[in-house]
């Protein structure tokens, strides 16, 4: 199985972006040939849907997944996500905590049946864009062509259309995503 790893980025979030693919690059030398990422950086211009669209329409892995520029993953999120391909599934989905400017950890499962809720101080999703997706099941559903929660959009729009029936769920934490602005990510798309 192929996987490509889709990020978006901005100029100004060089230093993150480098972190991370740092991080990537030592990843993937187990997978020579069959992982890789992809980057867009056509700046603030462009829509961040436009972006994600266009990314999955250059890509032509079996699995897709978006990392943001600014966040991280494990040290073995690769070698977890490969692995849960072998047996094929619609989605490859896992655990991860996320920040607000680097304090207040809070944990997140995201996972096939989930709703988007907390519950007991731990937040749930049901599959989105961090999710490692069979291509073939999600790629003619496009992103919304705008800046902010195209991400929720797009996860709700195949989440309510019932399109993945099959999951690998790694319960590991492989995702962090640190949030810096007034209100996080999780905030914005709770519903």
């Amino acid at each position: 199985m192929t996987f490509l790893i889709l990020i978006c980025t901005l100029p100004e979030r060089a230093n993150k972006l480098k972190r991370l693919t740092l991080e990537l690059d030592k990843q993937k030398t187990k997978y020579p040939g069959t992982v890789d990422y992809k980057l867009h950086d056509a700046g603030r211009m462009v829509p961040t849907g436009r972006k994600r669209n266009q990314l999955i329409e250059q890509s032509q892995s079996d699995y897709f997944a978006f990392i943001d520029d600014d966040d991280m993953v494990s040290k073995d999120y690769i070698e977890q996500i490969m692995i849960a391909t072998e047996s094929g599934p619609d989605v490859i989905t896992f655990c991860g905590w996320m920040t607000t400017n680097g304090t207040n950890r809070e944990n997140f499962t995201i996972k096939l049946g989930s709703r988007y809720e907390k519950k007991d101080g731990h937040y749930y999703r049901f599959p989105n864009h961090l999710c490692a997706f069979k291509r073939e099941k999600v790629s003619h559903i496009k992103f919304p062509d705008q800046w902010l929660q195209e991400d929720y959009m797009w996860a709700k729009n195949i989440h309510d259309r019932k399109i993945l029936k099959t999951e690998v769920h790694i319960e590991a934490d492989l995702y962090w995503y640190d949030c810096w602005p007034k209100t996080t990510f999780f905030q914005r798309h709770a519903r």
